[in-house]
């Protein structure tokens, strides 16, 4: 395989028919593909373990799309048309997953703290670039007792695991368990003890100290396309790094729930007074460089994973790196052609290309103006 050129990464597209929007895949310019229409999409997996790269020379080619997936089969290494794995350039497993996500609400939940020696759970750094304005809760509020929080989200855990038993038992309707968990909640407030946060769009919150209290939130008046936001964290799956500890009401037609980890979730939170402050997890861009062409901005360094962001004013400007590690260029807007090697590739908005270390040196030139590109490594 060659290791010297770029490639297109398909992207898996992860169908999320009660929270998914179609956000992504318009900003990929796929609303007219008929393997999409009417398909509400949640996640792409824009780079992970499993990723395949295509062999097109652009994202306008036709036969260049997505893989329509859902969360169980992402999971499993795939084969598509003209492309090879990822692991066949990179030749180990990626370490990263990169995400762009269009998002309702989710469980409040931690993940353990990076260097916490557990027999269950791992950490899982991640940071989120926001899109859109957002709706978070990250980190739990200034004074608030810890125990008495402990004690609210038990208790309603309680009351919900009362009346799931109710449906399976077939005492109690769907509907009437709905409305009564929603009754609880709100007895409960689980909210109270959180720091419940408006995101602007363009806001880098990077989580990757892990222990912090987060979830996405919903407020369909202010925010209608719910989160939307470009994820990049370590590539550990969920349920050996997702603490739980309240789901919000969540309940399957049979009065299944899914498992909360109150205890452990108590037990492992980072409970300092700055881990706790939403500010302390805000980055600002750092510049980098300020040429004719481009502006250069570094917007996260971790000793996980790192992040820039490039800005082209006008169309023709170029950008050239050296390398000694790959890179992954999602575009965000725009257009690009990346050259590495003799092999160019033009990606356009939403779509993302792989750069291997062997290429040494890749260049990056827009293709329109106003074009922003977002770098991993």
């Amino acid at each position: 395989m060659d290791i010297r050129r770029p490639y297109l990464v398909i992207p898996k597209l992860i169908v999320q028919p009660t929270w998914g929007g179609t956000y992504i895949v318009e900003k990929k310019h796929w609303q007219e593909k008929k393997e999409l229409i009417g398909k509400k999409i949640g996640q792409s997996y824009e780079l992970y373990d499993k990723s395949n790269l295509s062999l097109a020379l652009s994202s306008e080619d036709p036969t260049f799309v997505g893989e329509v997936s859902d969360n169980t089969s992402v999971k499993t290494q795939t084969s598509a048309s003209n492309s090879i794995s990822l692991t066949d350039v990179y030749g180990a497993d990626m370490p990263l997953l990169l995400k762009f996500t269009q998002a309702l609400g989710n469980s409040f939940q931690l993940h353990v703290s990076d260097g916490v020696n557990h027999p269950t759970w791992k950490a899982k750094p991640e940071s989120w670039y926001y899109f859109e304005d957002g709706l978070i809760t990250c980190g739990v509020k200034k004074g608030t007792n810890w125990s008495v929080y402990q004690q609210a989200i038990t208790d309603l855990d309680q009351e919900i695991q009362k009346i799931s038993g109710s449906v399976r038992a077939g005492s109690l309707l769907y509907e009437d368990a709905k409305a009564q968990i929603d009754m609880c909640i709100k007895q409960y407030n689980p909210w109270q003890y959180v720091n419940v946060v408006r995101v602007e769009k363009g806001t880098l919150l990077d989580l990757s100290p892990c222990g912090i209290q987060h979830s996405w939130e919903e407020d369909l008046n202010t925010i209608p396309l719910g989160n939307v936001l470009y994820e990049i964290q370590l590539n550990v799956m969920d349920d050996v790094a997702t603490i739980r500890s309240f789901d919000k009401g969540k309940i399957a037609k049979d009065g299944s729930l899914r498992p909360l980890q109150i205890e452990d979730y108590f037990a492992l939170a980072d409970r300092s007074t700055t881990a706790n402050n939403p500010n302390t997890h805000m980055r600002t861009p750092t510049l980098v460089e300020k040429t004719s062409a481009y502006i250069h901005e570094k917007l996260l360094d971790t000793k996980y994973y790192g992040m820039d962001r490039v800005i082209f004013g006008k169309s023709a400007s170029l950008y050239v790196s050296a390398i000694d590690t790959f890179r992954h260029v999602f575009v965000r807007s725009g257009g690009i052609s990346i050259t590495a090697g003799t092999m160019s590739i033009v990606a356009n908005s939403g779509h993302s290309v792989f750069v291997p270390a062997g290429c040494r040196e890749y260049a990056l030139k827009s293709t329109e103006g106003n074009t922003e590109v977002l770098i991993s490594y």
